[in-house]
């Protein structure tokens, strides 16, 4: 009982901050005035969540916009298919003039998507408001000139699966929470097989092919490490240059490649996972999720959006969650992965398609019951970070940062390259990092 009046208290609290867009005005005046008598048919293109997570939230829009009509419809990709086919659909839908009045678009894609898009009127919400209500990596994501291109309704960031059995069993009574705590478990934890198999890991990190999610993972250790890897105006790639600030120059990318990189090298201390593969081309040791799940791997680092897989393919596995490991622990630092939701320029009705999402963000605790998500307004942190599974989440949330790509399979098949000649063609660290910053500045914007 004590939790639900918490969960309710905060609803209200964020009902209040975000009254303003709900009201169609703003702290600095003016209104925004929604169509409450003609009859408007919002089309809203929507990945992953079912089309009925929102059915609660639009019913209760409904009753007081009768006029409105709000049609969800789930995009479902092909076998085969990315969400950045998804992005070149919807890219080409709006460039013929057609295309939903309202979509989502990834944490990162703001940059070379915001064309498309029909910011929010400041009268219904003001970037200041937005700033005081969300993340701070939301603001930085979603806000450009002081506009606000899309509204997130949850957050999501790298963290540390872990099962509790295997680790139990060597002694290990809690999670790793630094990269060294980390590397001391390894040799507890690997069960190594004739050669150089892997018959059981301690967690599947150094490769690029199996472990979808490298990429991110790599950014985040170079962040640790204290780089940076774009400029400020993400225009270009700088991982590849020396730390700010830093006399002598320190090279971070060069030292969180090589640290990645050494977990799957048979000659360094940490080696504890392959992407080795059979004659057939499968591979010798699973991905990393398989692995996590069949108790190949007693630890995995991933995002809480795979915390329902894991239970429905793997119900009788004991895990748990926790923070990315960290470099600096005074200096806490992972990568977010989430979607916002915006408003195309095609829409003939901007406004009222804002005042929607507007509304399901004030009402975002039926949305984080119906799709288990983390909601992404501050507010909402102190409620779920004792959260099993998704608390990690909300304690990481003030400390997420996001890498902005603007050719994102491009820019990870450059990163997938980049592992692989070290681990597997005997490229010099420096070569590889500065091979790829160089390969994905030449890149197209």
């Amino acid at each position: 009982m004590k939790k639900l009046v918490s969960y309710l208290s905060l609803s209200l609290i964020t009902v209040l901050i975000l009254s303003a867009a709900g009201c169609g005005t703003s702290p600095g005046g003016g209104r925004v005035d929604i169509d409450t008598t003609t009859p408007i048919v919002l089309q809203y293109d929507r990945l992953f969540d079912e089309s009925t997570v929102l059915d609660e939230t639009i019913k209760r829009y409904q009753e007081d916009h009768p006029n409105i009509t709000i049609v969800v419809r789930k995009v479902n990709l092909k076998p085969g298919e990315t969400i950045y086919d998804y992005q070149k659909d919807l890219i080409k839908q709006i460039a013929d003039g057609n295309g939903p009045d309202m979509f989502m678009i990834h944490n990162d894609w703001l940059p070379y998507t915001k064309n498309l898009i029909s910011p929010m009127d400041p009268r219904t919400m003001s970037a200041q408001t937005y700033s005081e209500t969300f993340y701070p990596v939301v603001t930085g994501d979603f806000i450009d000139a002081n506009q606000i291109y899309a509204v997130p309704y949850y957050i999501d960031n790298l963290m540390l699966f872990y099962n509790t059995n295997i680790l139990e069993e060597v002694g290990i009574r809690r999670p790793p929470q630094t990269w060294k705590e980390l590397v001391d478990m390894v040799p507890k934890l690997t069960q190594y097989g004739p050669g150089d198999t892997i018959k059981k890991s301690a967690i599947p990190l150094g490769v690029a092919e199996s472990i979808p999610r490298f990429a991110e993972i790599l950014a985040a250790l170079i962040l640790q490490y204290g780089g940076e890897m774009t400029t400020t105006d993400h225009t270009k790639a700088t991982f590849d240059l020396p730390a700010p600030n830093s006399e002598p120059p320190y090279f971070s990318g060069r030292e969180a490649l090589k640290f990645y990189t050494d977990f799957a090298n048979p000659a360094s201390a940490v080696y504890t996972y392959t992407d080795a593969k059979n004659s057939d081309g499968s591979f010798k040791f699973p991905i990393d999720v398989q692995a996590f799940m069949e108790e190949k791997a007693a630890m995995m680092i991933g995002y809480a959006y795979q915390v329902a897989n894991i239970k429905k393919f793997a119900p009788n596995l004991t895990f748990e969650t926790a923070p990315l490991p960290q470099l600096r622990p005074g200096e806490p630092l992972t990568i977010a992965n989430y979607w916002g939701e915006t408003v195309s320029k095609n829409s003939e009705h901007p406004n009222e398609a804002w005042d929607f999402i507007n509304f399901v963000a004030k009402n975002q605790y039926n949305y984080a019951w119906a799709s288990q998500r983390i909601p992404a307004t501050k507010d909402s942190r102190e409620s779920y970070v004792d959260r099993q599974y998704y608390g990690p989440v909300a304690e990481q949330a003030n400390s997420s940062k996001s890498w902005y790509r603007h050719n994102s399979p491009a820019v990870e098949d450059i990163f997938a390259r980049m592992v692989n000649s070290v681990l597997h063609s005997g490229v010099a660290i420096s070569t590889a990092i500065d091979t790829a910053a160089r390969d994905i500045n030449q890149l197209s914007p």
